[in-house]
């Protein structure tokens, strides 16, 4: 068991080195997200791991909520998030919201469409490190893996400044021909074994 425990981890660790980072906001200010959920910050994601890279909370000058939308394309899925090893939650939890849709339609305050708008969120915390958080993210109605179609994400932090990471993971929603053929040939053989029973 701690032999595929780590192996787990280990593959983890491996996925999150080899992830292209597609946004990383800098600690001079520069590449900062936007602070707008109806103009979000454009993020382009392609299949494989997409590592988005920014701060969050209040450093003294008001809360800096971080806001942006990419687009999973047509034949692909977003298959996780994975919260990477460059996060810090200070207190308790912090937290992401996911909307379909190029904004984010629900205030922080709770005014706008509702929460209901949303795909989903969750207070991540600091024991999650290195977990997929996107089955815990999406609401009991959201589909698991989230459908090709643009998103827009809502990360903040109400205490002083913390910085995450998240890896959005984008796959094919097409099988892989190895995958088909396993399938192809696993119903072929279902299908002749039926012949054979309703031939006796």
């Amino acid at each position: 068991m701690r032999t595929s425990v780590a192996a787990a981890l280990l593959a983890v660790a491996a996925a999150c080195a080899q992830a292209t980072t597609v946004w990383q906001e800098g600690a001079d200010g520069t590449n900062d997200l936007s602070n707008d959920r109806l103009a979000p910050t454009t993020v382009t994601m392609g299949l494989g791991h997409n590592l988005v890279l920014g701060t969050t909370g209040n450093a003294g000058s008001g809360i800096d909520r971080d806001y942006f939308r990419f687009d999973v394309p047509a034949g692909a899925v977003l298959e996780a998030i994975v919260l990477h090893p460059d996060t810090f939650v200070s207190g308790d939890a912090s937290f992401i919201g996911i909307q379909a849709g190029p904004q984010v339609t629900v205030t922080p305050t709770g005014g706008g469409a509702g929460v209901t708008a949303l795909y989903g969120f969750l207070h991540y915390r600091n024991d999650q490190i290195g977990q997929n958080i996107l089955p815990e993210l999406a609401f009991g109605t959201s589909p698991v893996p989230a459908p090709a179609g643009t998103y827009a994400v809502w990360v903040q932090e109400l205490g002083g400044e913390v910085r995450y990471g998240f890896d959005f993971v984008v796959a094919s929603s097409v099988p892989e021909p190895a995958a088909a053929l396993r399938l192809a040939l696993g119903l072929a053989g279902l299908a002749c074994r039926r012949f054979v029973l309703l031939r006796r």
